[in-house]
């Protein structure tokens, strides 16, 4: 699956696909994204991208008033001027054998697959380094809109501090940062949840990552979904800790409920996943309510950057003692080398 292997699978969607969607993608922020591709729902039937969808997006189009509200989008995010892209680019090929992986796990068709993949390349020089959470998001976005559009939403997301920048790694210190800050608000706020989840041995990086890092791309349904997107570009990072913060709100009496041993259960309910919260009319009402349920949320990010600062120092000295164990381990066991003498004792 190298460089060769992903330009034969360009060739191979360049034929019926590759045609429409590139006059549709590249038309515009306003021509719709994929979403104005003929044919888009029937070669994407099943896709992975839509599973939450639950009859939101259609081949009529965006219910009233969403195409106006996405076309400002690219302004909440400050994402209006091209970015400045010496080297858009990614010839790793670690790197491109994961964008396959996960453009496959996304769409169904190989020309959006090979569109997503050469969005991601666009990306990579900013961070030599890759999260699977920037192909949720990134394919989120292909959906709606062209692909110069995408990479300025991307790039400001990548670097203003308003957001998130360092989630899209690989190991995601920030990321891990937040979640410790999530951990000590629902210390403060929710003292019984929080006790609860620590006798589970439950940690915040285990289950928050999808909603931190991903977006909520694959959590939410999608008449939500766009209502959170749309909250975090206007609110930055601090609308995270607002939603997490509801969620466990509104979790609490079933969270607390459950036994320490019901791990499976307590997580199953924090992913938010469908075998609990199925697409139906009920929890399309469940979803809405919660999103504006994290809006209302009252947080001081001056409080949520003090807890940063701390919470930051304590992983900086985590990782460094981690850092010297591994040293450690290391020289101890070149030592334990066994050397072979060419010569026997008598």
């Amino acid at each position: 699956m190298s460089a060769t292997f992903l330009a034969a699978a360009a060739v191979r969607a360049a034929s019926a696909t590759a045609a429409t969607t590139a006059s549709a993608i590249s038309a515009g922020g306003r021509s719709g994204g994929l979403l104005a591709v003929p044919g888009f729902f029937d070669r994407e039937k099943g896709a992975p991208l839509l599973r939450r969808n639950a009859g939101f997006l259609s081949p009529e189009g965006l219910p009233d008033g969403w195409r106006a509200r996405l076309d400002g989008w690219p302004a909440l995010a400050g994402a209006t001027l091209p970015p400045d892209q010496a080297d858009p680019g990614c010839e790793d090929e670690a790197a491109l054998r994961i964008f396959l992986r996960d453009a496959e796990r996304t769409f169904q068709d190989e020309g959006h697959r090979t569109q997503m993949i050469e969005l991601l390349k666009r990306v990579w020089p900013e961070n030599r380094d890759y999260h699977q959470g920037l192909g949720y998001v990134a394919s989120l976005l292909m959906l709606f809109f062209d692909t110069e559009t995408i990479v300025r939403i991307l790039l400001r997301l990548t670097h203003d501090q308003r957001y998130t920048p360092g989630y899209w790694k690989a190991a995601p210190e920030a990321y891990v940062r937040d979640a410790m800050v999530y951990a000590r608000l629902v210390e403060e706020r929710f003292p019984a949840v929080a006790t609860k989840l620590q006798s589970a041995c439950i940690v915040p990086e285990a289950y928050a990552s999808k909603w931190f890092i991903g977006l909520c791309v694959h959590v939410l349904p999608y008449a939500s979904l766009l209502r959170y997107i749309e909250a975090f570009l206007t609110e930055g990072y601090v609308f995270l800790f607002k939603f997490a913060l509801a969620l466990v709100e509104t979790l609490s009496p079933k969270l607390l409920a459950l036994k320490a041993s019901d791990v499976n259960i307590m997580l199953e309910l924090l992913r938010l996943d469908t075998c609990h919260f199925p697409d139906n009319e009920e929890n399309e009402a469940f979803f809405l309510r919660l999103v504006a349920d994290a809006q209302a949320v009252e947080l001081d990010r001056a409080h949520v950057d003090a807890l940063r600062v701390e919470e930051g120092e304590k992983l900086d000295a985590k990782m460094k003692r981690t850092r010297e164990r591994e040293a450690q381990l290391a020289a101890e066991a070149e030592d334990d080398e066994i050397v072979f003498s060419d010569e026997e004792d008598d």
